[in-house]
């Protein structure tokens, strides 16, 4: 029986040079060939699937649009393991114009690179979102950045995604064996390498471990167990944040006691909305039975005793990843959003005023961010600078 051909996908932006990248590869594979699929997500595995069925090549590379995410993709990919299997995605950057990207705050419509007119994405999110799953960077162009520019690059792609393979290139000269056949892929592997997920999910005593480097990259995770005022925090994430490269986590409001917010920070976008709701604001007879896992989680997370639904599950947990973080300016800056004292002691939801638009959620929906500031020159909450 035939192994099932190797999937290695390639993302990035547009102009980054994966299609240089792609001709090399083709040009130097030593194989019996490599077969290159392009088009849209949804027909990506029909097409592969008859690809395989010619038994004629002995890798496939799928070539990714610009502003595809990878994780959409990895998603899609479902065919007979027989046939094929999803090896390698990996993310082509620009070293010249990456960080000038990151801290854009362009709409993928200004570039006209929308996938549609309902793609209200902004650039940096689609970078992110290409950085944050995936199991190889390959750094490409870096003759146009000289020695200490790209050192920084590095560090901070890493710290976007420590698990990820970094890989210099020039004119997207890459050896096939760092793409294809390696075995990197893991759904579950991948979707865990964001820098700021493994930050939630290390032991708080391994906090050192995410300690700024010599260049000053690095991050912190704020957690709390009280709620925020919304007026307090709506007024911080309108505020710049200086040095910021990423913050994502959850929050709770004391407001909406029912569901925890998600909120999201890349660049100079802000996205937030609702997560899902508080297992302590659920009733018991509604919770998963049978799943030991899950249950030792909720566990994990619960504070107080386990009968106590008063704060539960209820919790201010973000990581955040930056260039020369103020930690100790910024866990004042959200210690000033949790409510006082005085405030925790009369709290109710009709206690305080709510900016925060409406959380609505389908029965299923956990995690969806609703709202964004883009921060720009045009808004009025201040610009997300680096």
């Amino acid at each position: 029986m035939n192994q099932p051909l190797p999937v290695t996908v390639l993302a990035g932006l547009p102009g980054v040079g994966k299609t240089t990248l792609l001709d090399h590869l083709l040009a130097h594979h030593a194989g019996a060939g490599i077969a290159v699929v392009r088009g849209r997500i949804d027909d990506l595995s029909g097409e592969i699937a008859g690809v395989a069925a010619e038994d004629r090549f002995d890798a496939i590379v799928v070539e990714a649009s610009g502003t595809d995410d990878p994780q959409v993709i990895a998603e899609s990919l479902v065919f007979d393991n027989d046939i094929a299997r999803l090896d390698t995605i990996a993310t082509v950057v620009d070293a010249e114009s990456f960080l000038r990207d990151y801290a854009s705050t362009d709409a993928l419509s200004e570039r006209e690179i929308a996938s549609d007119d309902h793609d209200d994405r902004t650039i940096v999110e689609v970078l992110i979102a290409q950085i944050e799953f995936c199991d190889v960077i390959v750094i490409n162009k870096t003759d146009l950045v000289d020695t200490a520019a790209l050192a920084k690059l590095r560090r901070i792609l890493h710290a976007l995604n420590p698990r990820a393979e970094l890989i210099d290139a020039r004119l997207g000269a890459v050896p096939s064996s760092e793409l294809m056949n390696t075995n990197r892929f893991d759904f579950d592997a991948t979707s865990s390498a964001p820098g700021w997920l493994a930050m939630l999910n290390a032991d708080p005593d391994s906090a050192s471990a995410f300690a700024a480097d010599d260049r000053g990259i690095g991050g912190f995770v704020y957690r709390a167990r009280r709620p925020f005022h919304p007026e307090r925090l709506w007024a911080l994430v309108h505020q710049e944040w200086p040095g910021v490269l990423r913050c994502k986590g959850f929050f709770w409001l004391a407001t909406r006691s029912d569901i925890g917010g998600s909120l999201s920070q890349a660049g100079g976008t802000l996205r937030h909305g609702p997560a899902g709701m508080w297992w302590a604001a659920q009733d018991r007879s509604e919770w998963p039975t049978g799943d030991a896992e899950l249950e030792a989680e909720i566990a994990a997370d619960w504070y107080g005793d386990a009968d106590d639904m008063t704060i539960g599950d209820r919790r201010q947990e973000l990581a955040m990843i930056g260039i020369g973080l103020d930690e100790p300016h910024w866990r004042a800056a959200f210690d000033a959003c949790l409510l006082t004292d005085e405030e925790w002691s009369r709290a109710s939801e009709a206690s305080f005023g709510d900016p925060f638009p409406s959380w609505e959620m389908d029965e299923d929906e956990h995690d969806h961010d609703h709202d964004h500031h883009d921060h720009g020159d045009d808004c009025d909450c201040g610009a997300h600078g680096h």
